[in-house]
């Protein structure tokens, strides 16, 4: 296959109905909530590998990965500190919009990278199961586990067309998992198993003085702008190339 551009009017049609059919699930609850599951999920997985990843690339380690079937999860790392745990804090915020951001940028460059990113992407999900998604026979790793069985058929087996729109589709829920996750950049603490915790961005504020709310609103316009910038750069900036020669 031919590493060439795809065909515009088709790669508007995936990304457009990509869009309709988020816009439309959202708005049909409980229903839609129950067809979005699998990309709320990836998104709850793109958040807790932000936090090991910045852990990892901060020199700390990232030991665990645990996902739960109400959307939760937690990764277990050893970067701490004043520096490094509030940059912990949002790599796992802004996990979800970067990780989307790419997808939606390399899924639309070609309709060979279209397969390519659903491949990384299946590729990237098997390494965590391996590495750090726990317990084994956990519910997470089970549902994890389908996600990237699924990814990997698509990127396999699947037409040009439904990996166009599988790449769109994902990288936009991918971006609005970040952007759901809005009440919860601002808010202060949460409860898990009876205990209350520190939100993310009250962790940030522990350190880095300003309160939590500010470093929401922070984080939430960087979300923003990726999300924005990728819509840009996959299929607007192609579009006044043509009318600019």
């Amino acid at each position: 296959m031919s590493d060439v551009p795809p065909n515009r009017n088709r790669l508007k049609a995936a990304f457009l109905t990509a869009v309709g059919l988020s816009v439309v699930l959202h708005l049909v609850q409980p229903y839609g909530r129950y067809a979005l599951y699998p990309f709320s999920f990836l998104a709850t997985w793109a958040h807790e590998m932000g936090h090991g990843l910045t852990a990892l690339c901060l020199g700390g380690s990232f030991k665990r990965l645990v996902l739960f079937s109400d959307l939760g999860g937690y990764a277990t790392h050893t970067a701490v500190g004043f520096v490094r745990g509030p940059l912990v804090a949002m790599g796992g915020l802004l996990g979800p919009a970067v990780a989307g951001g790419a997808v939606i940028v390399c899924g639309a460059r070609s309709e060979r990278s279209a397969r390519i990113t659903l491949g990384a992407l299946a590729v990237l999900v098997a390494l965590s199961l391996v590495i750090w998604v726990r317990p084994f026979v956990g519910f997470g790793f089970l549902a994890l586990g389908g996600i990237g069985v699924a990814l990997s058929a698509v990127a396999f087996y699947g037409n040009t067309v439904l990996r166009l729109f599988l790449t769109q589709l994902i990288g936009i829920q991918l971006c609005l998992g970040s952007l759901g996750s809005f009440d919860y950049m601002f808010t202060k603490d949460f409860e898990r198993d009876g205990e209350r915790l520190a939100s993310d961005t009250q962790s940030i504020a522990e350190h880095w003085l300003l309160p939590y709310w500010v470093w929401g609103s922070l984080i939430a316009a960087a979300s923003i702008l990726i999300l924005v910038s990728a819509f840009y750069v996959a299929w607007i900036r192609p579009e006044r190339k043509p009318a600019a020669a």
